[in-house]
């Protein structure tokens, strides 16, 4: 055959042998991408590098072909499967030196004495049981999903709890002394709470008291020494850590010396029957490996592609240390860096395999909990129900459900009239979501690196002498803007409550306190200043941009109160804080979570009084954060979300906090001052 018809033949049957490649990857990690490229390889594919805001988006752009692959996690895979129109599949493993030729990258068993009396999993009710750990996979996600099944285990669906105290209880009950180290709750009083009412769990821990990381009972190897050496009569772990644990041979690990004695203990099965140690283990389930998803398209020439990524995997691990796009671009770690190929297969079918979606979707019986979350918009409510099948991949429970509504008072009404659980609302309507709908607040908003509150401060010149507020009277004093709580309300609440002023005409007194003149910008508009008064003090030292810093800095003022999100542009060798939470003193402007006017109620979100409890409540949004804290590249539940900005979370927010009570009767305290002032 010719050259030239073999071109025909190809170009009429649709052949053709693809050499370029996009690779998605989160914008965060695209420097790293493009570091990539410049990896020489023997390959004559090339990748482009594609950015995305996070994993999850990366899999809707290799869905509509704007990227070819993505390196995903198991639980990347099952959102994969829950994508509209998807034709992903998996091409290639990562697995492990010791086990490259695994089917999984680990498998789930249970280890017993050889002794113990038992031929079945119902006889496991009543024993001493040893864990790597809450909400891990084998020795917590697994056994759950398993034991569920059965008849002798307590029932999970108790609407009184919250899913995962449901979970806790029923280990409780089931086994008379555990070993399960962890964060059983993202709420620190929650966690503290449930661990004393639950101490049983903790009881064959090293350190009960603290049932935490580290601990020598927890973890792989920890169960199985609390097996072993602390009373413990059954462990739930991996099989590759038994046959470590024991000395045996495991993959290309040679056997190694071990004080313990595999003989005497055994591997207990599903069906109740046993195996010796040094014989193939039963597994229960298995956890998938990590691996490349791509789209159906990509199959039709695989090789390039697969040898390109084989060659960057053994180019990385033999740099040291390991560069950045190793693990951020490729997804591989100092452990999981063998790249096999496999058939190409769906990931549904792929998690399948391992019973990994059984555990994924394990519930706790009729009727699931669920938490209702309302928005407003379209573009909020795709954001939501992005964030369910995330956070439900990742087992945070209860499952997060979405409703929508034309307004935010709307919403607020659906939460009183129990159509949703949860709604926000923004700085001071906190305090009139709870007047009005008789709603409480959950949790709220947090920022920065340290994951602090916004505060209203008062920022003075360091040159200048003033200890406190009275020191102020007759000065100059700059703001944020009229109707914002760090500008106006917070300083006016402390003025009245403090006796400075009194609640009548409040406004007007604010220009009279600092009579040498201010800069309230906005105060002169008409729906702001309906009777007309005369606020001239008010407006007399604003300058060109009346922006506080500026009326500050060029001496328009002797204080600035405003928000401690823009303390930033303060030069911290000219500026300190005014205590006025502590009546006087000061201090620096980095220290403005223990020297302010008032905290700042941050977005929040409320919840009607007689649902369930704020635990449970809160469980959901508040273990998303605390998963995602290190990890926006995973999913960002922050930040722009398809070119709309502050969708269900502020673009500034960096976290969530459970909202404290007293915080709350200060903000209504301030939202009473406001509406007899006639502001609020």
């Amino acid at each position: 055959m010719t050259l030239k018809y073999l071109v025909v033949l190809l170009a009429l049957t649709g052949v053709h042998c693809k050499t370029s490649y996009k690779i998605c990857v989160p914008v965060q990690h695209l420097k790293s991408c493009q570091d990539m490229l410049e990896i020489p390889t023997k390959s004559k594919a090339t990748l482009e590098c594609v950015a995305a805001r996070d994993r999850v988006e990366c899999l809707y752009q290799v869905q509509q072909r704007q990227a070819d692959f993505v390196p995903v996690d198991p639980e990347d895979m099952y959102v994969a499967t829950n994508i509209p129109n998807q034709d992903f599949v998996l091409f290639q493993e990562y697995r492990t030196d010791d086990e490259p030729d695994a089917e999984f990258r680990y498998q789930a068993v249970i280890v017993v004495h050889k002794d113990l009396p038992i031929n079945s999993l119902d006889q496991l009710k009543g024993l001493k049981s040893c864990h790597t750990g809450v909400n891990r996979n084998v020795g917590y996600k697994i056994p759950l999903t398993m034991l569920m099944k059965r008849s002798v285990f307590p029932k999970m669906n108790d609407m009184h709890f919250s899913p995962k105290e449901n979970e806790l209880r029923a280990f409780s009950s089931f086994f008379t002394k555990s070993c399960i180290v962890g964060k059983w709750s993202p709420d620190q009083k929650t966690n503290s709470a449930w661990k004393a009412q639950y101490s049983q769990l903790c009881a064959l821990c090293e350190h009960p008291e603290i049932c935490d990381y580290p601990d020598n009972f927890s973890g792989y190897e920890g169960a199985l020494r609390c097996l072993a050496h602390n009373g413990g009569q059954v462990a739930f772990t991996k099989v590759i850590y038994v046959r470590k644990f024991f000395g045996l041979p495991v993959g290309t690990i040679p056997a190694s010396q071990s004080s313990e004695n595999p003989d005497e203990f055994t591997y207990l099965c599903a069906d109740g029957s046993k195996v010796p140690i040094r014989e193939k283990a039963c597994s229960w389930a298995a956890r998938p490996w990590q691996g490349l998803l791509g789209h159906n398209d990509v199959t039709a020439s695989l090789t390039p592609l697969r040898e390109k990524i084989k060659q960057l995997a053994a180019a990385g691990a033999a740099t040291k240390p390991l560069p950045d796009w190793f693990a951020n671009v490729l997804g591989l770690s100092e452990k999981i860096h063998h790249v096999a190929d496999n058939i190409p297969i769906a990931p549904a079918t792929y998690l399948k395999k391992a019973n990994y979606t059984e555990v994924i979707e394990r519930g706790h019986g009729a009727p699931e909990p669920v938490v209702r979350l309302c928005v407003t918009s379209n573009v909020a409510l795709a954001k939501c129900r992005t964030m369910s099948t995330f956070a439900f991949s990742r087992d945070i429970r209860p499952r997060l459900d979405c409703t929508q509504e034309a307004t935010e008072a709307d919403c607020l009404k659906s939460v009183q009239e129990n159509g949703s659980e949860l709604a926000a609302v923004d700085d001071m309507k906190v305090a009139h979501a709870a007047k009005k709908y008789n709603l409480h607040p959950v949790f709220h908003e947090v920022y920065g690196e340290d994951k602090k509150p916004k505060y209203a401060v008062a920022v003075v010149k360091k040159s200048s002498s003033f200890q406190k507020m009275e020191d102020l009277r007759g000065k100059r004093s700059c703001h944020d803007p009229y109707g914002s709580f760090s500008g106006l309300d917070a300083p006016l609440y402390y003025l009245i409550n403090k006796g400075l002023i009194t609640p009548d005409d409040c406004v007007k007194k604010v220009g009279n306190f600092f009579s040498g003149g201010s800069c309230l910008p906005g105060v002169d508009k008409v729906e702001n200043n309906p009777k007309g008064d005369d606020v001239t003090l008010l407006k007399k030292q604003c300058p060109a941009d009346k922006s506080p810093l500026t009326c500050l800095k060029d001496d328009h003022g002797d204080v600035a109160f405003v928000s401690s999100t823009d303390l930033s542009n303060y030069d911290a060798s000219q500026y300190e804080l005014l205590c006025l939470n502590r009546d006087s003193g000061r201090d620096s402007l980095t220290n403005y979570a223990t020297c302010n006017v008032a905290m700042m109620p941050s977005r929040t979100w409320v919840s009607a009084k007689d649902f369930l409890s704020d635990v449970s409540i809160a469980h959901t949004p508040l273990s998303l954060a605390e998963l995602l804290d290190k990890r926006t590249d995973l999913f960002n539940i922050y930040g722009e979300y398809l070119k709309n900005n502050n969708v269900i979370f502020n673009n500034a927010a960096t976290g969530l906090a459970t909202t404290e009570k007293l915080d709350f009767e200060k903000f209504k305290a301030i939202n009473d001052v406001m509406s007899n002032c006639g502001i609020a």
